[in-house]
């Protein structure tokens, strides 16, 4: 049976009280997936607008990925609870893996824009697919484990030294 938290493990990463960290991996996960729609167009039509288009998706994807890691390990280092789970940790070692993959597909097109296929759109999968993992990794420490999310979330009467753990029955 796993954990349902009465109450979330608030926040080290915020502004006014809003965690970054959700709202930042919208950005990366927008670009380096319209990259790889982009990679499957310039595929399909052999249109260079794609492959421009693509190059610097993956470029704005990486940028916004550092952005949403650093406030990533914010959470990671600072949430007690957030460094007791495994998850947390593959959640962030999948994704420096997305930069990784990343930037070496930035590095095949950096002397030909349009070194695409084969391995240019492979790279671009492989990285769609690391994002679904870690997204449902990310998901579930959010909406299961109540990382991130504002400790007064279940019960407004919680004080910090009272929080309880429920457990589920199935």
């Amino acid at each position: 049976m796993d954990p349902v938290y009465s109450a979330g493990s608030g926040t080290k990463a915020a502004f006014r009280r809003h965690p970054l960290h959700p709202m930042l991996v919208s950005l990366p996960i927008g670009f380096l997936i319209g990259a790889l729609a982009s990679d499957i167009a310039f595929a399909v039509l052999e249109n260079p607008f794609w492959a421009e288009a693509s190059f610097w998706l993956l470029i704005a994807g990486v940028a916004g990925g550092i952005l949403a890691g650093i406030t990533g390990i914010i959470e990671l280092l600072g949430v007690r609870r957030a460094r007791r789970l495994p998850m947390a940790w593959l959640h962030g070692l999948i994704n420096l893996g997305v930069l990784g993959v990343t930037f070496a597909n930035i590095w095949l097109r950096s002397n030909d824009i349009q070194a695409i296929l084969p391995f240019g759109l492979g790279l671009s999968l492989v990285t769609g697919a690391m994002l679904g993992v870690s997204g449902w990794l990310g998901g579930e420490m959010t909406f299961r484990h109540g990382i991130g999310v504002s400790e007064q979330v279940g019960d407004p009467q919680l004080d910090e030294g009272k929080r309880k753990v429920h457990v589920q029955q199935s």
